[in-house]
């Protein structure tokens, strides 16, 4: 007792040391307590060294275990005062021991794993389409923020004298700085309650709502009420698999590869592919996450980047993302049912549309030591049409249009409606990702133009059309373009960016020198008009070209009319600054 009770306060000090602990031992054996029978002064001896063994394996015991080596071993510079006879406190250490013995198998029981993340094992920051940021500025439990500025210089080489320019859902005005972007916002959880919210101001504000025809079926001022939003919904998370998400409201399409937000693309002006295809959804989506490698996400939306439904079929579709290497990444998006004509402004032309967008993205160079230190490319493919459709209109040239479309081939009473289209990029990086050349391109053919950008003509917009550039059902439509991007990213949260790019159509689509507005602009087109927006007076069109904006016919100012200046081709410069919080 002696031994496992000491009273001096020097030899605690040295409890370390090996030699005075045997010492200490030594002259406790030789000098036995009379009172304590042998056969209890010899299970005494072996609790003590049972004692000892217990303190070396407590002293390697993580934090947190339910028995603490100084329960066990009294300090010695306040010994305990007891009256127990040595008998008990045997039985005392005794159960102390087996306490310690069920603390230690409690404590090395293995818990049940959490699943990962969704692609949490690797860093997606290399793809195109995704924010590059690997960290975030400021984070707590209940809400993330993210802020958005993008500022650019756009200047196009046919210097059209209005600064306006049509066939894109990125650059709109030349020789002008404008803020494209600007947003405010974030993600909030909590208890598995999620929700975001982005707002949108900037040209993105008046020129994403101008591109959907929904708020021309019925009545309330959609557009008004969405139109400085990109992103507004809240849902709920549940614990299977790897994730289960429920969201309602507006969020992002992933069609088309390239973010709406141009901080996380590789190229400012993306192909028409991802240009003339949605930027937003509005509806209901499921995320499923079966592994960590696999997300599969049902859409039911309202329509085709529409806030409203416009024809009586809502749009049906959905997503499958599939990342099984960190250098390997595919994507396949696909889209139907959803009537997604205006039409003569009724929304019951019965025309419905399919859709499938696929992607792969591939990481095939990563060497973070070298100056040219990693090289990506993606590769995306677009198919679609529209088909049904019934009656009959009169354009505003005269001709009778069959409302009747097909995905197949023209025939007598039906026109071929159809989308196709591809785009590559390849991605070099250096300098442990400072600088960044992006080199890429694509093309599109669409007969009867329903997804081709209607030019903001007059001020047209996909409510109105314009009888400048048709949209009837079988109107040709065939365009490619290139561009080449340079980056220059000092920190992760900016981007600086250079970009030459050069777009050209089968038809007159482009703004040319002339422009796109009549010099007095006290005509605009009017909003709906079933004739397809409206012409300025004194303006014909006579029989002309088939390769032309309005096939078949040639625009002809009159005394005091006005005719767009369209051209085939547009090459252009764009510079940007890109922030992201």
């Amino acid at each position: 007792m002696a031994a496992l009770l000491p009273t001096s306060p020097d030899s605690a000090a040295h409890e370390g040391s090996a030699n005075a602990t045997t010492a200490k031992a030594e002259a406790t054996s030789a000098a036995p307590d009379p009172e304590i029978s042998p056969a209890v002064a010899k299970e005494l001896g072996a609790m003590r060294a049972e004692i000892e063994a217990l303190k070396a394996e407590l002293k390697r015991t993580v934090e947190g275990s339910a028995v603490n080596a100084t329960t066990l071993i009294p300090s010695p510079t306040t010994p305990p005062k007891s009256t127990a006879t040595p008998e008990t406190k045997v039985a005392e250490l005794s159960a102390a021991s087996v306490s310690t013995g069920t603390a230690q198998a409690q404590t090395a029981a293995p818990e049940k794993p959490k699943p990962a993340d969704p692609f949490a094992y690797a860093d997606w920051t290399w793809l195109n389409g995704t924010a590059r940021n690997k960290d975030v500025v400021w984070d707590s439990p209940f809400f993330t923020p993210e802020i958005r500025f993008d500022t650019h210089f756009v200047t196009s080489f046919n210097h059209p004298r209005d600064d306006s320019m049509g066939g894109s859902s990125e650059i709109f005005r030349s020789n002008e700085i404008q803020v494209e972007q600007i947003s405010f916002g974030g993600d909030f959880h909590w208890q598995n309650v999620r929700g975001r919210v982005l707002t949108m101001n900037g040209m993105f504000g008046v020129t994403t709502p101008r591109n959907d025809a929904s708020p021309g079926r019925g009545q309330w001022d959609l557009r008004g009420a969405y139109k400085y939003v990109s992103e507004a919904y809240g849902g709920y998370h549940w614990d299977v698999n790897h994730g289960l998400n429920l969201d309602a409201g507006i969020f992002v399409s992933y069609i088309g590869l390239f973010s709406y937000y141009n901080f996380d693309n590789w190229a400012y002006q993306p192909s028409y592919v991802s240009s003339n295809t949605p930027w937003f959804f509005n509806g209901v989506r499921i995320q499923w996450f079966p592994t960590d490698k696999l997300k599969i996400e049902p859409w039911i939306i309202n329509g085709w980047q529409s806030y409203g439904r416009i024809g009586s079929k809502p749009g049906l579709g959905g997503q499958i993302l599939y990342r099984p290497k960190p250098w390997l990444s595919l994507v396949f998006n696909n889209y139907g049912m959803g009537e997604d004509d205006l039409g003569n402004g009724d929304g019951h032309f019965g025309r419905s549309r399919i859709h499938t967008d696929d992607s792969i993205e591939v990481k095939y160079y990563d060497r973070p030591e070298k100056y040219l230190d990693k090289m990506a490319f993606s590769v995306t493919a677009d198919l679609g049409c529209e088909y049904g459709g019934s009656g009959s209109f009169v354009s505003a040239q005269g001709r009778v249009i069959n409302n009747n479309v097909n995905c197949h081939h023209n025939t007598a009473t039906s026109s071929k409606q159809t989308f196709a289209g591809w785009m590559a990029y390849n991605r070099w990086w250096f300098k442990k990702d400072l600088y960044g050349i992006t080199f890429g391109g694509g093309t599109m053919s669409n007969p009867g133009r329903y997804l081709t950008l209607l030019p903001p003509i007059n001020g047209a917009d996909a409510i109105t059309g314009s009888p400048y550039f048709t949209a009837n059902p079988g109107d040709p439509f065939k365009a490619w373009d290139t561009s080449l991007t340079f980056d220059y990213m000092p920190r992760q949260y900016i981007t600086f960016r250079a970009e030459y790019g050069y777009r050209h159509a089968n038809v007159g689509y482009w703004s040319g020198r002339g422009g796109i507005t009549p010099s007095d602009n006290t005509t605009p087109s009017t909003i709906p008009n079933p004739a397809a927006g409206s012409v300025v007076g004194s303006t014909t069109f006579a029989p002309g070209p088939f390769l032309s904006p309005t096939p078949g016919f040639t625009c002809v100012a009159g005394s005091g009319g006005w005719c767009p200046d369209l051209r085939k081709d547009e090459p252009s410069m764009r510079y940007a600054i890109m922030v992201k919080f």
